[in-house]
């Protein structure tokens, strides 16, 4: 082989190599841009997830004070079946006392 097909030889090689390291760099920048990109994506996820654990918080939150509204309503509704049981005793006692004024009694 003479010098000069060496030579052009050496020039393709150096030029492909250098076509090859013109695309390493092209698919390094797309692997940067893949990574920030997955990274962005990522930390929206985050985010998500921290406002999805400040809804149910706070829906536990809701829940806890509306099973409390829930016990205080039906204790109030004892104490007013009570409060209408004694009422009831009440009237009944006044209508026999008003049934025995109108019979004569007194």
């Amino acid at each position: 082989m003479s010098t000069e097909e060496r030579l052009l030889r050496l020039e393709n090689a150096f030029t492909t190599l250098s076509e090859i390291a013109g695309q390493s760099n092209n698919r390094i920048d797309l692997l940067i841009e893949l990574a920030r990109s997955s990274e962005e994506r990522m930390d929206q996820h985050l985010a998500w997830i921290n406002q999805l654990g400040e809804a149910q918080a706070n829906s536990e939150a809701r829940i806890a004070a509306l099973a409390d509204a829930q016990i205080k309503t039906d204790e109030a509704l004892v104490r007013l079946a009570e409060a209408q049981a004694h009422t009831d005793q009440r009237l009944d006692a006044l209508i026999n006392i008003v049934r025995e004024l109108r019979n004569g009694k007194s």
